[in-house]
Formats: C-alpha cells, structure tokens, sequence
C-alpha cells in the first residue's frame, strides 16, 4: 500500500506541462549544459504556432492571466517586419511562467493551437524570422494552404509565381 501512495506522491512533484520541450535555439551561444540549465531558471517563454494576424495585444490579455507580463517581443519577418507566426513572452518570476506553461499551452488564440516552451531569454535580434524569405524556417515549405500564416508556404508561393508568369 504505502509504495502506491510513495508513486503517488512522488507524481505531485511531476508537472509535465513545465518540462522543456523539443525547442531550442540554434544559435545559443554556450553548450547543451549551459542552454538546459538558462532554461531551467527561465521566466521567458517561446510561443509558437501563432496567426499572422495575432496582435500583441491579443497575446497579452491572455498571458496575464498567468501573471504580470513584464514583456512581449513579437517574432517579425526579416524582410517585410512583419508578424510571422512567434513571439516571447517575458514574465517577471518562474512560477508566473509555470502557470502559463500548465493553462495556456495547447489552448486556442485566433483559431489556432498555440504551442509553448520554455526559452533561455530575448536577445536583441531572435524577433527575426530566420528563413532563406524572412519568415520561419516551417512556413518556407508548407505545402497546405493556411489562411492564418500568409495562404502556401512563401516559397511554394514563388513557384506557383513562377510558373504563371512563365519564369522559373
């Protein structure tokens, strides 16, 4: 009986909500050690999945339910500076960040499932988009037409482009 309870217990102390998830970024400076323990400590959360036509605005009224947002920085194509479908939502303690991660991930924002993850913390120049167009990376080659992140992926759009006008 008590090792059922032990099992339990010991699951209270699980959250699978806040742990870290498959995102990381690329261009962190520092080791794989160095990367898992700033996000261990983090208050910044990547948000993906977001429409292109989700204003910071919309996202703040939903992240301050979690707590006090201390900041939002919007992920903006590199080219046009325009929103591309992320952003990072800066909170000013780890247990406010916490509750995001176990509330909001996965629930719905401008009909769509946004996704959540922890983030090491903004640095002047992660709001751009690091696709070869602009955008994200994902939105380069989507072949299925989403409405809330600009119709085709941009470079599926460039060849249809092409072979209507006859260029390729």
């Amino acid at each position: 009986m008590s090792g059922i309870l032990n099992a339990t217990l010991s699951g209270l102390n699980t959250d699978s909500y806040c742990e870290m998830g498959p995102y990381r970024d690329q261009h962190f400076m520092g080791n794989c050690d160095l990367q898992e323990k700033a996000l261990k400590n983090s208050c910044t959360l990547y948000v993906g999945n977001l429409s292109f036509y989700t204003t910071e605005e919309q996202i703040y009224e939903l992240f301050c339910k979690c707590g006090d947002v201390k900041r939002i920085v919007m992920g903006l194509d590199k080219v046009k500076k325009t929103p591309c479908g992320f952003c990072f939502v800066e909170y000013y303690t780890r247990a406010e960040a916490e509750h995001a991660m176990r509330f909001i991930s996965e629930t719905r924002l401008d009909d769509r499932v946004i996704e959540t993850d922890w983030d090491v913390g903004f640095k002047e120049g992660r709001q751009y988009g690091r696709g070869r167009t602009g955008g994200q990376v994902q939105d380069e080659y989507r072949t299925d037409y989403d409405v809330g992140r600009g119709g085709f992926g941009k470079i599926v759009q460039q060849q249809k482009k092409a072979q209507q006008t006859g260029i390729y």
